[in-house]
């Protein structure tokens, strides 16, 4: 059973809280493992999963928006800087293995990660695309974290108007319409940061690990399905599912936890 404390009134110059909250590790990991099995799903040629894979995704970004403002502390290129490093380099290596898999190697403007309109890294790892949100978000942080620290009704008011502008604006450049239809989720995520979530069934063993490594996991599954499935076919899918998880653990080992050591130094 999930239970969700209560959320006290934070200002604007609040102290950040403490980011880390076990449930949502947990969380994490269960909704990346759905993404997972959507994709598993696709490519045997079923959609069973759709809706919840973009319930999944949706709730991803609302708890990045739960967690960057519980971090948040005011210093916009400390945090920017940290952010970088601890996203880029699994999305440096899944967009390099991505390119390899699709014999073409990407241009070296996809390697910066930035959140530009041209949309060529995700047609080589479609999960990419999300990390385009990602980045968007990272620059509209200080507003984000403002619409949550002031009270239930400034962040009433703030999700009214992510809602209205996204209904009302439909900019050409696609990676900005998509984080406009997505700034909800955040500005949503930011107004409950000041709640702490406690699950045991989140917090047990299996839902942590997944949660470990759910964002290597996230970006590195669709290839290895990709690649087993085109090689032996729907064996290849069963045991791309498989091969999924070593590869995130391994992923998150020796790419991702050195990259969030490094970010922490920062701080």
């Amino acid at each position: 059973m999930a239970v969700w404390g209560a959320s006290p009134q934070r200002g604007p110059g609040a102290e950040p809280l403490a980011v880390r909250l076990p449930a949502l590790d947990g969380l994490r990991g269960v909704l990346a493992a759905t993404v997972v099995a959507d994709h598993a799903l696709t490519e045997l040629g079923s959609k069973a999963l759709g809706l919840e894979a973009d319930i999944a995704v949706a709730v991803f970004f609302l708890l990045s928006g739960l967690v960057l403002t519980r971090a948040w502390d005011g210093r916009f290129g400390v945090f920017l800087a940290r952010r970088f490093i601890r996203l880029w380099p699994v999305f440096a290596l899944s967009l390099a293995a991505s390119g390899l898999l699709a014999w073409r190697w990407p241009a070296a403007l996809e390697f910066v990660w930035i959140p530009y309109p041209r949309y060529d890294a995700n047609e080589l790892c479609p999960p990419m695309w999300s990390l385009f949100i990602e980045a968007w978000a990272a620059l509209a942080m200080p507003a984000i974290a403002w619409s949550g620290r002031g009270g239930a009704w400034r962040s009433l008011v703030s999700v009214m108007a992510c809602l209205a502008l996204a209904f009302l604006w439909r900019p050409e450049n696609l990676a900005m319409r998509a984080f406009v239809s997505y700034l909800v989720c955040f500005v949503a995520g930011a107004a409950l940061s000041g709640a702490d979530l406690r699950s045991r069934v989140l917090e047990s063993s299996i839902p942590q690990w997944l949660g470990r490594v759910s964002y290597s996991l996230y970006l590195t599954h669709w290839l290895v399905l990709r690649a087993t499935t085109r090689t032996l076919g729907v064996p290849g899918t069963l045991l791309g599912v498989v091969l999924s998880f070593a590869i995130a653990w391994l992923v998150w080992r020796f790419v991702e936890r050195p990259s969030i050591h490094l970010s922490r130094k920062l701080a």
